[in-house]
This record gives structure tokens, C-alpha cells and sequence, in this order.
């Protein structure tokens, strides 16, 4: 009896929903900014909050997104909170994102995004830069 060949794209559908989760997970620019600025270093929540000038009630909704899914991990240290990425997969993926939109780092999407008004938070940033490269919204 012949072998049957498995499909190529068979392993990639038996993990397609994890995948699915893990892109809606990042399909939140500030989540996304949160996510690629923890792939340099472990950062205090008042570190992150002035980095990605993202204000503190909707960084604490995001960084607890991040946490219940298992990607972030907190650790308190005296009264700090200290975020660190936990999930290896993310960071290779977030490598990727990074060296193909942002080479420089997360920094520049915050520092390159228009002077002329106030920035009130990191989407804001993140939307300004991937237009400026060609990138639009989907959804």
C-alpha cells in the first residue's frame, strides 16, 4: 500500500488558532509597542507608561491583556512592577516585525511621530510611522 504524503500546510492548521490568537493578541497597537519595547529589556510599569507615553489606566488594561495571555510576567521589586516578555515564540516574532517596520527599535515609532500635536498615546505614534512607511490599518 503507497504512503500516504501528509499536506504541507497540515502542521500549520493544527496550530492555525493558537497562531490567529497570538496575531489578535498584537493587532492592539498598544500592545504591540508594549510587546516589541519588553524584547529589549524588563521595564518598570512608569518606564513604560513615559517610553510609549501610554497613560496609565489603558497601560494597565493592556499589560493585564498581555499577562492573562500568558506572554508577560510581572515581579514586583520594592514598589515597582517590573514587566519582562516570557514568550519566546512572541519575541522571535516581534524580531521579524521589527527588523522589517521599526530597525532602529520602538523608540523611533514614539520619537518620529508628528511634533506639530500632542501625542496622547502610543497608537497614535505606531499609526503615524506605518503610514509614513506604507502601512494602513486593516479593520
Amino acid at each position: 500500500m503507497p504512503e500516504v504524503q501528509q499536506p504541507l500546510a497540515e502542521p500549520m492548521q493544527a496550530r492555525a488558532e493558537e497562531i490567529a490568537d497570538l496575531m489578535k493578541l498584537l493587532g492592539h497597537p498598544q500592545r504591540l509597542l508594549i510587546a516589541c519595547l519588553l524584547t529589549e529589556r524588563a521595564f518598570a510599569v512608569s518606564e513604560i507608561e513615559e517610553r510609549l507615553r501610554i497613560r496609565q489606566p489603558s497601560l494597565s488594561q493592556q499589560l493585564g491583556t498581555l499577562r492573562d495571555a500568558g506572554v508577560i510576567e510581572g515581579r514586583r521589586s520594592a514598589k515597582a512592577v517590573i514587566y519582562s516578555l516570557t514568550d519566546e515564540r512572541l519575541r522571535q516574532l516581534l524580531g521579524a516585525l521589527h527588523q522589517v517596520f521599526c530597525p532602529s527599535g520602538v523608540e523611533v515609532l514614539v520619537a518620529n511621530a508628528p511634533k506639530s500635536q500632542p501625542m496622547p498615546n502610543a497608537a497614535m505614534a505606531a499609526s503615524a510611522v506605518f503610514a509614513r512607511v506604507g502601512v494602513r490599518r486593516v479593520g
